[in-house]
């Protein structure tokens, strides 16, 4: 065999690769813009729900926590508020038959939550976890 007919083969299989190269290349630019439009969306987005007041909404849910957990025990301990907590009686093995009686006693002080003083904990954690974050 001659080399013309070996080097129209390479040429031709150089062509080949180099154009498929390029079309890659151009798939590739066509998803990265598709990606920045995307992302540029989404920060807009982000942007518009940054001023809306949610940052207000933030601050305060976490100082009615505060309150509920520091200063309302304090407060109301002092105050002799009574509350009311529902009392449930008559459990036990025949309980099915007989059912139970709901009545409502009254304690002096501030009942703490379990539910209140988890959202203290989550709060907390949410700081203490954003403060080690460099800005």
């Amino acid at each position: 065999m001659s080399i013309e007919p070996l080097s129209m083969l390479g040429g031709g299989i150089t062509g080949f690769v180099m154009r498929l190269v390029a079309s890659q290349a151009e798939a590739q630019g066509r998803a990265l813009d598709a990606m920045l439009q995307k992302q540029e969306a989404v920060d807009a987005s982000a942007k518009a729900a940054a001023n809306r007041g949610g940052t207000w909404v933030r601050r305060l849910i976490a100082i009615c926590i505060l309150f509920a957990v520091i200063v309302a025990p304090f407060l109301l301990s002092l105050l002799d508020v009574p509350v009311a907590l529902e009392k449930e009686s008559g459990g036990g093995i025949l309980s099915f038959l007989f059912g139970t009686q709901h009545g409502y006693i009254n304690v002096e002080g501030f009942v703490l939550l379990p539910e209140v003083r988890q959202g203290m904990l989550a709060l907390l954690s949410f700081y203490f976890g954003s403060s080690m974050v460099k800005r």
